[in-house]
């Protein structure tokens, strides 16, 4: 399998880089740590039986166990088993594991067996099939699951999503799709199969043809403000969601495919807003469900709210992941992706036992759920996705995005090259790459520098500096490479103050929000207010109170000696705040 897969003769507006399908190696750090918990959690909190329950139920056998309880089991059917897909097989893209391995394949064996002739893939009455969101989330995940595993080395995935896609085409329900429960999340479905390899153009006709929402669409390209909070479409649709950002990936992928320029527009709408009004310092979507009061710049963060969601950052991160691809010269997209993982998709994870819903700002974080949720479904596939973030690609240039220890082995056309990344990051900004290579090649190099350093970046190769970088930009280096060729650069990062504005502001206070380079900071320490933890002084001059603590990144706070200043990250039941308050 190549490295990646080159959709572009197929588009009318090229991708100029790529997302690596495999070849890059966490050796060390937070990722590393992260994504061995994820290994951990689905193999010990996923049962094999309970996932493989409607299945069975479908081919008219006993089940061995009860089913998981809850929507995503009681009424969705068989979402456990594609979370088990997205995880295992995203996970052995980047290295073998004997058990992920099995796993996965006694699972495409249950939904293999239970397919129909026609292809319908589904553990239920097909005819059934437009109803609740199994048309949309079901079919999305299902689609996931598979891409996955054959991406994972399962060969038989391809052919059952084929044959799965090719029934959906012809499904005699597409004329009501658009129509029913959050239908706007099954735009990205087909575009996703159709940018693999077993992709055909019907899909993505048949998307646009059944799922566009144009009206929809103008709301954004004009920017309009209540277009994110407020929908007024025609038949079932109980509420708006921040997960209508996975729509806008499919979106992406349609402008791409026609060349449209209203859906680029659309898309581009969208993300202004969603920057504009409904994100939290960290990056966290505010925007959900279950929020009927919301509106543009609410900014709630008590825990009566609904925010936060790691579904919908998970959207946002695979559409700025998008972007990134076809506007590889605007860092902002990294920067969006980087939030996302440390300060919502990291921040939920508690170790190997569970994954969070929210991402709560105050109080305590959520409490751990059932391990078949939503959000830990979606918080697998990131987990076991996290190579693919750090780097981006052609056979010519390679694109340094986030950083993290790593050894990347990049088919080059002519060879391949090993990167060896050594990386401070989070904790620090250094970085060194090493190159080892048979025989000197011309290449470019793309190297990021954030937007968060707090100054120039001097770009060091072989001990000699060759380029000053600008927060922001990327360096780019073209030059006959050579092995042993080493670069290395320092991302000076520091503190930035949130001064807080929305409804959960308190009279007679201001409050404010913390972040160190991508990191959102939590005040940790007891309540002493109503609404929170009153700290003395002002917001800006809190920072200048800070003491390094004993650990990376953990700050005592002079003056407040029962608080610390820690990234939000890292906490799991301490009682802390990401909005300290403090007396006008």
């Amino acid at each position: 399998m190549s490295q990646y897969f080159d959709y572009n003769a197929r588009m009318a507006v090229p991708d100029q880089l790529f997302t690596p399908l495999h070849g890059v190696t966490l050796t060390g750090g937070l990722f590393r740590q992260v994504f061995d918990d994820n290994v951990q959690f689905t193999l010990k909190r996923l049962d094999m039986d309970r996932m493989r329950y409607w299945f069975d139920i479908k081919q008219g056998r006993t089940p061995k166990a009860e089913r998981y309880s809850g929507h995503f089991e009681d009424n969705l059917k068989g979402q456990t088993a594609s979370q088990f897909l997205m995880s295992a097989g995203n996970a052995l893209r980047w290295e073998e594991h004997a058990d992920l391995r099995k796993g996965m394949s006694e699972v495409v064996d249950f939904i293999a067996e239970a397919a129909e002739d026609d292809g319908f893939l589904m553990p239920f009455d097909k005819r059934n099939f437009a109803y609740l969101e199994y048309p949309h989330y079901v079919r999305i995940w299902l689609t996931y699951g598979l891409i996955a595993a054959a991406r994972g080395g399962e060969p038989r995935a391809f052919a059952l999503l084929r044959r799965w896609q090719d029934w959906f085409n012809r499904c005699p329900d597409l004329p009501v799709i658009k129509y029913l429960m959050l239908a706007f999340q099954g735009v990205v479905a087909s575009p996703s199969v159709f940018v693999t390899e077993i992709g055909c153009s019907q899909d993505m006709e048949i998307c646009r043809e059944y799922y566009e929402e144009t009206w929809r669409l103008a709301q954004f390209i004009a920017h309009e403000r209540d277009a994110v909070h407020i929908r007024r479409q025609p038949g079932k649709e109980p509420h708006p969601h921040g997960s209508e950002l996975e729509g806008f990936e499919g979106y992406l992928d349609l402008y791409r495919y026609y060349g449209a320029p209203y859906l680029l527009n659309a898309v581009k709408g969208c993300w202004d807003l969603y920057v504009r009004d409904w994100q939290h310092p960290g990056g966290g979507i505010v925007m959900c469900e279950a929020s009927p009061t919301a509106h543009p710049g609410c900014n709630y963060f008590y825990k009566n709210f609904k925010y936060n969601e790691l579904c919908c950052s998970s959207f946002w991160l695979y559409l700025n992941q998008r972007l990134h691809r076809l506007f590889p010269d605007e860092e902002r997209y990294v920067f969006e992706i980087e939030q996302s993982l440390y300060n919502i998709a990291i921040a939920n994870q508690n170790g190997d036992e569970d994954i969070r819903y929210f991402a709560y700002l105050d109080d305590q974080k959520a409490t751990p759920q059932r391990p078949n949720h939503c959000c830990s479904g979606v918080g697998t596939r990131i987990f076991g996705s996290l190579p693919e973030y750090l780097y981006s690609m052609t056979k010519d240039t390679l694109s340094c995005d986030i950083y993290a220890p790593s050894v990347l082995a990049w088919e080059t056309a002519r060879q391949v090259v090993t990167v060896t990344q050594e990386s401070g990051f989070p904790y620090n900004g250094q970085v060194s790459l090493g190159f080892a290579l048979a025989t000197p090649q011309e290449f470019t190099l793309r190297v990021r520098i954030p937007r968060y350093a707090i100054a120039p970046v001097p770009v060091l190769l072989n001990g000699q500096e060759v380029a000053v970088g600008q927060p922001g930009t990327y360096v780019v280096l073209y030059r006959q490479w050579q092995d042993g060729d080493q670069l290395g650069f320092t991302v000076p990062m520091g503190f930035a103050p949130h001064p807080y504005q929305g409804d959960n502001a308190v009279e007679g206070y201001d409050r404010c929000a913390y972040t160190y380079g991508p990191l959102l900071m939590a005040v940790v320490g007891p309540r002493n207010h109503e609404n929170g933890t009153v700290l003395p002084g002002s917001g800006e001059e809190l920072l200048k109170r800070l003491q390094p603590g004993t650990q990376p990144l953990a700050f005592a706070i002079d003056g407040s000696p029962e608080y610390q200043l820690r990234p939000y990250y890292e906490l799991q039941t301490e009682i802390f705040t990401c909005f300290p308050m403090f007396k006008k």
